[in-house]
């Protein structure tokens, strides 16, 4: 180790035969020392390779000075030493000055220099084994810095250093990080356990190596494998600290993809959510129910569906204004956690106002790369056929109690007009041969008696006692049945026409119409009353003047569909309502309703595979209604 060590001994005293000296006294004791020793009577030229300079001249001058001025601008690590028998304030602060390392005063022995100088040569090896190691550091460094993240910053956390990969995988400068506090790259959560664990560690002299999220200046996280050690001074201060990473981004990407493979394998909609409830992906059978293909589109769509959930007896949509899906699905989850949504139930309504009923559940598995983090997975559950089901019974019971009432009156009012009708007849033929006069004032109650007669054949035919079976059937004749039945209550409320001719209870229906549909006659009627009574509780709570008001009904038919569309001006569907009308009891206030909706409307039309949609249109609601038209088989 000490043969790399090189000494320069300069001395002007006499050295005979290159081994005995005649004069000079500390020749052949530095002979002895373990490196390699050059002896010259005045300076080298060169002290690049010179460890240790070694001045003894016969009489001491400003020359001395001078040279080792000179060999510390030459080579700032080598040691000098001056053996002089000159003394005095201005010399020794000549030396000071100039970087003398030790001026030794003459008389002294030879040992007490061989002393001082193996002192300097292990100094001049121990700088040189530090200046190795720093060399082998910054080839560390530089080969750690093209294959790893590199950071470096002070014991408070200042960026020092950072090498281009991690600068651009963040997506900034190196100028711009340095100078910055390093949390500043870091997602916000870890901040805590880096600040308190991480500290802790590194005080106590242990490298932390661990899985952190660094923050890109996107705003996207990026997964690290972290190692973070210190570096400390000679006092064991510490005075920098070092973070090397390793991108994991692959590595997350397959963890997702694995997690993605699971969740595609489940027949249920189902959603992945990070640790902090951020809705990643969903799977393939979401997607495919929805029309698309990857996760992303999906989640920053707004007119895919609106998510409700039950609240006190209502349907309120889970975002109380419009957000995309990938809102909607974390408010879900969120509700989820919360214990906020009913039963587990929601509901999906797509822009037609179709809905999906789901009943939903989590589960939860650790995330395999950061510490005391999960994923979860939400699963959605279709369960529309069952709550068709029963809202199906429930609104059948409701209709049968209204059909038994009905039936009730009708048979309680038929018997006494039958008594009447006959004794009229009875009446009319005693006033023809006795009082010719009085028969021509019995025609209005001939009139009046045709009309009860009239209301109560609909009665009986709204309320058919017999099985219901698809049949074809004559929807004009059904508008003209059902609008019978609401006359008395409408012609004191509003005109109604039918294709521009004003309706009263003598117009009769087509029998020869072609608008024939494969249906229940019934049921068809239900519809057109409970849409009609909709708009008359609509005229009511209004203010517009009784020639003003119009309730229109256009009906047409071809060869494909039947369409029959309900135009009335009193003022429209509240927006916020328009694309939840057909939900139950929604259409009106139940008290001035049959208490059934138009939901019971809209599920009587789909059951006749035919299509029904509201709108707003010049101040007031628009409802159409499209039937498929009856083909006869040949």
């Amino acid at each position: 180790m000490t043969e790399s060590i090189q000494i320069v001994y300069v001395t002007d005293w006499l050295i005979e035969n290159h081994g005995e000296s005649a004069q000079d006294p500390f020749y052949d004791i530095l002979q002895t020392l373990d490196a390699k020793l050059f002896v010259c009577n005045e300076a080298p030229e060169s002290f690049d390779d010179v460890d240790l300079l070694i001045l003894h001249p016969v009489q001491m001058s400003a020359a001395i000075f001078d040279i080792i001025s000179d060999s510390k601008v030459k080579n700032p690590a080598i040691k000098t030493v001056v053996i002089s028998s000159a003394h005095g304030s201005d010399l020794f602060l000549h030396a000071i000055d100039v970087g003398v390392d030790k001026y030794l005063l003459k008389p002294l022995s030879g040992s007490a220099v061989k002393k001082v100088a193996e002192r300097l040569i292990q100094h001049s090896i121990e700088a040189k084994q530090a200046q190795k190691a720093f060399k082998q550091i910054n080839l560390m460094f530089g080969a750690i810095s093209k294959t790893s993240l590199l950071v470096r910053t002070e014991r408070n956390g200042m960026i020092i250093e950072v090498n281009n990969l991690l600068a651009k995988l963040l997506g900034y400068a190196s100028s711009e990080m340095i100078d910055s506090h390093w949390m500043r790259f870091v997602e916000r959560r870890f901040w805590v356990y880096l600040q308190t664990l991480v500290q802790e560690k590194i005080k106590a002299g242990e490298i932390y190596r661990g899985v952190i999220e660094l923050l890109a200046s996107s705003g996207d996280p990026i997964t690290v494998d972290a190692t973070i050690y210190a570096i400390r001074d000679d006092s064991g201060e510490i005075e920098e600290i070092v973070f090397i990473g390793d991108d994991q981004t692959e590595v997350n990407k397959a963890i997702l993809t694995s997690m993605e493979q699971l969740i595609d394998h489940d027949t249920s909609l189902a959603v992945l959510f990070d640790d902090r409830h951020n809705a990643v992906l969903v799977n393939q059978k979401f997607l495919a129910l929805k029309g698309y293909t990857s996760s992303q589109p999906f989640f920053d769509s707004y007119d895919t569906c609106t998510w409700m959930v039950e609240e006190d007896g209502e349907m309120s949509p889970v975002l109380g204004k419009e957000g995309s899906q990938k809102e909607a699905l974390e408010a879900i989850f969120e509700m989820m956690q919360e214990g906020k949504i009913h039963g587990h139930k929601i509901v999906a309504m797509d822009k037609n106002l179709n809905k999906c009923h789901f009943t939903i559940h989590t589960t939860s598995m650790l995330n395999p790369m950061i510490r005391n983090e999960e994923y979860h997975i939400l699963y959605f559950v279709d369960v529309t056929d069952l709550e068709r089901s029963n809202e199906e019974r429930l609104n059948d019971a409701k209709l049968m109690s209204v059909g038994r009432l009905a039936a009730a009156i009708t048979h309680e009012i038929n018997t006494p007009i039958t008594y009447i009708k006959g004794n009229l007849e009875l009446l009319k033929l005693e006033c023809e041969g006795t009082i010719p006069d009085a028969v021509s004032m019995l025609h209005p109650i001939e009139e009046g008696v045709a009309r009860i007669e009239s209301i109560v054949r609909s009665m009986y035919e709204f309320t058919g006692t017999g099985k219901e079976e698809m049949k074809p059937c004559n929807v004009h004749m059904t508008l003209v049945y059902s609008l019978r039945i609401i006359m008395n209550r409408a012609k004191h409320i509003v005109p109604i026409t039918i294709n521009g001719d004003v309706f009263t209870n003598n117009t009769a229906y087509d029998a020869a119409s072609t608008c024939v549909t494969m249906g229940i006659s019934t049921r068809l009627e239900q519809v057109w009353i409970i849409i009609l009574n909709n708009a008359l509780d609509e005229f009511e709570k209004g203010k517009i003047a009784y020639d003003k008001r119009r309730l229109d009904i256009f009906f047409y038919c071809d060869s494909e569909n039947i369409t029959v569309k309900i135009v009335d001006n009193a003022g429209g569907i509240p927006e916020e309502i328009v694309r939840k009308i057909f939900d139950f009891a929604t259409g009106g206030e139940k008290k001035k309703s049959m208490g059934i909706g138009l939901n019971v409307a809209k599920t009587i039309i789909d059951k006749h595979g035919g299509a029904i949609h509201a709108s707003n249109e010049d101040n007031g609601a628009v409802f159409e209604i499209m039937l498929k038209t009856y083909k006869e088989e040949k």
